[in-house]
């Protein structure tokens, strides 16, 4: 969210809305799905959202895999005369899902790139090369690796399969009237390149317990429209016993000056272990709302279980060494930090 550009601001005199799936009831349905006679697209729910005396214009601008057949369109224009361009773009059935459903996936709704369509890209390139401030506004059930496109757009909101209500969600966050809480439950990679080969079977470098890689967006990332800071991390031993429970507590402040919700995150590593184990893994988390400056301390037992593994013969196993706990807003590694996301508080403790 490049100078806070979301959410919009009451002083914005127009927006353009454009993308293939701004009027897509695919990308709210999904692959899993019921039926009923409400379903709110994205251009439907910004629209309802608008405030009187802001301008809106709306252009698809290119199509969701094939190339348009015109060479230029009204876009790049009604965009430069807009305080700035919700694109929506990203997959939706015809590209990923079931096999059967997917009309316009070649695998049959397997995916055998990350990347969005060419035809996306291109789109949102020459938006940039012509100045927009871009809002890219991204549906899908999987990963999408966005390149040098992630440099071209000033805030990225990735809403997965939505459902029916989607479109006036999405327009209750992109004009603040939430503050966005969601964390990523999975690794977005840079490139396929980041990944084992599909017939690798170890876990090395796979999933973020267990890669070194910088990814483009961490597991457990997700910013909100506030700031948290964390501080204060209590353990109540530094040394226990194997089997014994370790009681902790740290304080989560909300820094910004509105209600938002964070989930807190709880990852364990165990420094010591005689085999191959997890860089670090989630052992809990939980989510509190906090008012505008409020703090607030959130009590976890770090339990035997937790500290234990599953070594070479398949028995679940509690080996006496050092562990680093960590908690904060995302998964360890500085590129969340780097996005926005407030620095974790880090503890180190014994089991004997």
């Amino acid at each position: 969210n490049k100078n806070n550009i979301l959410p919009i601001k009451p002083s914005t005199k127009k927006i353009f809305v454009t993308g293939p799936t701004a009027t897509s009831v695919e990308v709210l349905l999904g692959n899993y799905y019921g039926f009923n006679d409400r379903m709110v697209t994205l251009l439907e729910g910004i629209t309802g959202r608008i405030p009187e005396g802001m301008g809106m214009e709306y252009h698809s601008g290119a199509m969701l895999k094939h190339p348009r057949e015109i060479k230029e369109t009204w876009a790049p224009a009604m965009g430069q005369t807009s305080d700035l361009a919700i694109v929506c773009a990203g997959n939706s059935s015809f590209l990923e899902g079931e096999e059967g459903e997917s009309l316009l996936s070649p695998q049959n709704g397997d995916r055998s790139s990350i990347s969005l369509p060419a035809s996306q890209a291109n789109y949102i390139k020459e938006l940039a090369i012509h100045g927009v401030k871009i809002v890219l506004v991204l549906t899908g059930g999987s990963p999408i690796a966005l390149g040098e496109i992630e440099d071209m757009v000033d805030a990225v909101v990735f809403i997965w399969y939505p459902g029916m209500e989607g479109g006036r969600a999405v327009a209750d966050v992109l004009f603040g009237d939430t503050s966005p809480s969601g964390k990523l439950p999975l690794t977005f990679p840079k490139s396929l390149d980041q990944l084992p080969a599909f017939d690798d079977y170890s876990m090395n470098r796979r999933t973020y317990r267990y890669t070194t890689e910088e990814p483009l967006y961490p597991f457990g990332f997700g910013l909100s429209y506030s700031r948290f800071e964390y501080a204060d991390l209590r353990l109540d031993q530094q040394s226990i016993k194997a089997g014994e429970i370790l009681p902790v507590e740290v304080t989560v402040r909300n820094a910004g000056n509105q209600r938002a919700a964070e989930v807190v995150q709880f990852y364990l590593s165990d420094l010591k272990a005689s085999t191959v184990v997890p860089l670090h893994h989630l052992i809990g988390f939980e989510r509190v709302t906090l008012e505008a400056e409020e703090s607030r301390v959130i009590r976890f037992s770090v339990t035997p279980d937790m500290m234990s593994f599953y070594n070479d013969d398949g028995k679940l196993t509690l080996e006496p060494g050092e562990f680093k706990l960590e908690i904060g807003g995302g998964s360890p590694g500085k590129r969340g930090q780097e996005l926005g996301a407030p620095s974790p508080v880090i503890a180190f403790f014994e089991v004997k």
